[in-house]
């Protein structure tokens, strides 16, 4: 027997598999650096891919505008790397009056100024302005072009018309995008709400018609085919920030950098997470356990379903796919239970997609739609009946749970995978 102890929440709790079904656990230890965080962020910034160092960009008299992602990613320390970019900025020959923050929202919503304070710390907070993008405000928002897919491009005027533009954030699997970080924090950062909604409608764009699902070149992991991707490319292409800085995140901590032009940089950044966090399997499973991580990742519905994304891909369809999320905030996100409880199908929703897009929505029908291809089964503390019409299992335990499947699939030997933290990206490598 094999057995384990998962994150739920702020607990953990057991679980076992018979020897003769447990298949593997998808998690992979990295070795860790011998660098400081600080280091890291000094050592990415003084050795730039694709463009010069801050000394050959920066003139002393610039007005700088340094774009950093919104409080709901304040998971990538912008608090640890803000203070040595701004640092080495001033070594460069900027002059601190003349650097100013915008948060690049997106379409979220606006921020507090203890939110402020959190992105910034209590020293950059006290000496530099910070604003919040509104992709709803016309009057600081200017169009510079349209992408060749038709995405016209409405970006925030202070940042476009900033003498120097440097952006920041993280590169992350993205379910839409194939990475998150570096062009996203053009479009959909700064971007106005019509500009946003053409780009993401982009990954309902499916040959199939409506009715066919999301488009599956709009996926995790996915680069150079993805067209939702490369428009957005394009976008920062046609912008051309002057210098972009972006953390890759492992433990809680900063264990790389990438710093540049906001392509190539960002490419070089997406095959670090790839060899990070990508585990090679060998074969499909029936089931597989997997934990969201525990709280805060857990938290709600919404930020649960990451896991759903990255597990679903070690398990043949129509599997089993129990997923450890406490939900203890339930939804997370209005949009999110909206789509999910007021249509009947997924082609109400499809269709509501298409006519009043947002990203929340289609999160919502994302896993509405992945929940007709596997058997979703949460261990969680939300409602049953609120996830119910998205055709998802709730129950109280893992023990539970595996009687669920039992019965689901009429058979205890169900071969199994384990995956004690959803952030791992399961890839298939068939044997010749």
């Amino acid at each position: 027997m094999q057995y384990f102890k998962f994150k739920l929440g702020k607990e953990k709790v057991d679980f076992s598999i018979e020897d003769k079904n447990f298949m593997g656990t998808i998690t992979r230890e990295n070795e860790a650096s011998n660098l400081t965080e600080e280091e890291i962020v000094r050592n990415s910034i003084n050795n730039p891919i694709g463009s010069g160092k801050l000394d050959s960009i920066i003139n002393e008299n610039d007005s700088i505008c340094i774009v950093l992602s919104d409080v709901t990613r304040a998971y990538q320390k912008p608090q640890v790397f803000l203070p040595i970019l701004v640092d080495e900025i001033l070594q460069a020959g900027g002059k601190e009056e003349n650097i100013f923050f915008i948060s690049s929202l997106g379409s979220h919503r606006k921020h507090s100024a203890e939110e402020h304070k959190k992105l910034l710390g209590e020293d950059l907070y006290s000496r530099f302005p910070i604003e919040d993008h509104d992709c709803d405000d016309y009057g600081n928002l200017v169009e510079i072009g349209t992408t060749s897919r038709g995405t016209v491009l409405e970006l925030n005027k202070k940042a476009v018309e900033a003498d120097k533009l440097i952006m920041t954030g993280a590169v992350v699997y993205h379910v839409m995008a194939g990475w998150g970080g570096g062009r996203k924090s053009v479009v959909p950062g700064i971007a106005s709400r019509k500009t946003i909604m053409q780009n993401h409608a982009i990954s309902m764009m499916n040959e199939g018609g409506t009715g066919s699902g999301p488009n599956p070149e709009c996926d995790c992991a996915l680069y150079e085919n993805n067209p939702l991707n490369l428009d957005m490319v394009e976008a920062a292409e046609i912008l051309k920030p002057d210098f972009m800085f972006n953390v890759i995140l492992g433990g809680g901590k900063i264990i790389e950098a990438v710093s540049g032009d906001i392509v190539q940089a960002h490419k070089k950044g997406c095959e670090l997470v790839s060899e990070l966090n990508d585990v090679e399997i060998y074969e499909k499973a029936d089931m597989i356990i997997a934990s969201a991580g525990g709280y805060p990742k857990d938290i709600n519905y919404y930020q649960s379903t990451k896991v759903i994304y990255n597990a679903m891909r070690a398990i043949n369809e129509d599997g089993v796919l129990i997923v450890l999320a406490s939900c203890s905030e339930g939804f997370g996100n209005p949009e999110v239970q909206h789509i999910i409880e007021n249509f009947p199908d997924n082609l109400a929703r499809e269709e509501e997609l298409h006519s009043n897009y947002t990203i929340a929505k289609y999160i919502g029908f994302l896993s509405c739609w992945y929940a007709t291809k596997y058997n979703i089964i949460y261990v969680a503390d939300i409602d049953p009946d609120l996830i119910k019409p998205a055709n998802i299992t709730v129950v109280k335990t893992v023990q539970e749970a595996l009687e669920k499947a039992e019965d689901i699939k009429d058979t205890r030997d169900l071969k199994t995978y384990v995956m004690p933290d959803g952030s791992f990206y399961p890839v298939l490598n068939v044997k010749s």
